[in-house]
């Protein structure tokens, strides 16, 4: 199956993943995200183009915990927001956490969620149900922000180069996947801000060099 890498930028910044979230089927940008990543979009990440906010801000990637079978949205989400969400057929529901950046605390494919230890634990099942994923609390390196040092599809997980070998044996163990370290944007090491994967792709930074474009394509794609 074919991977491909697009480098971008989104708003003059190399932190796509900021902005941008996707599952294999479609892929929410801001509103005013320009044209020219629609485009990108549809043929590296090969999904359709939604374009919504959440609180009326451009942060998808910051508010959303996506999958191929659900959204969770940040507590922020306005109704009207959360209606859009949901006319796209998708599994929708608001995260009532303390917590707004949600991404940071959930690392999610379609098998399983590591969950931070941070998120109330009575959200844990809303997490499974509206995933439809096993929940698996621990967390990355010792910290509790396991999915902002992460990203995943079905094949693959890169995490910071923080994750000791220990880290890297359980990553490996709770999704089945194969598991590395990497980093983006020339050594960032919070990588989900950097990047946008699915199955089908992945969008990073502008600022991700050569080893590290080598390096998501072979535990990714």
């Amino acid at each position: 199956m074919m991977f491909d890498i697009a480098p971008v930028k989104v708003f003059g910044t190399s932190s796509v993943g900021v902005f941008i979230a996707s599952n294999n089927t479609v892929t929410f940008l801001p509103p005013d995200a320009p044209e020219k990543i629609d485009d990108v979009v549809r043929s590296t990440l090969r999904t359709s183009v939604a374009k919504f906010t959440i609180a009326k801000s451009p942060l998808l990637g910051v508010f959303t915990v996506v999958n191929d079978n659900g959204v969770l949205l940040s507590p922020l989400a306005l109704e009207d927001e959360v209606k859009l969400f949901k006319s796209l057929g998708l599994n929708v529901e608001v995260l009532q956490t303390k917590y707004t950046a949600i991404s940071n605390l959930i690392l999610t494919n379609n098998r399983a969620a590591l969950v931070s230890p941070l998120l109330e634990p009575q959200l844990r099942k809303v997490v499974a149900d509206v995933l439809s994923v096993e929940v698996i609390i621990d967390t990355v390196a010792n910290n509790p922000l396991v999915g902002a040092l992460a990203v995943i599809n079905s094949r693959g997980l890169l995490v910071a180069p923080e994750a000791t070998d220990e880290d890297l044996k359980k990553l490996a163990d709770y999704f089945k996947v194969r598991v590395d370290v990497g980093t983006v944007n020339k050594g960032k090491s919070f990588l989900r801000g950097g990047m946008v994967v699915n199955d089908h792709g992945a969008l990073v930074g502008d600022e991700t060099a050569g080893p590290e474009l080598m390096r998501i394509t072979q535990v990714l794609g």
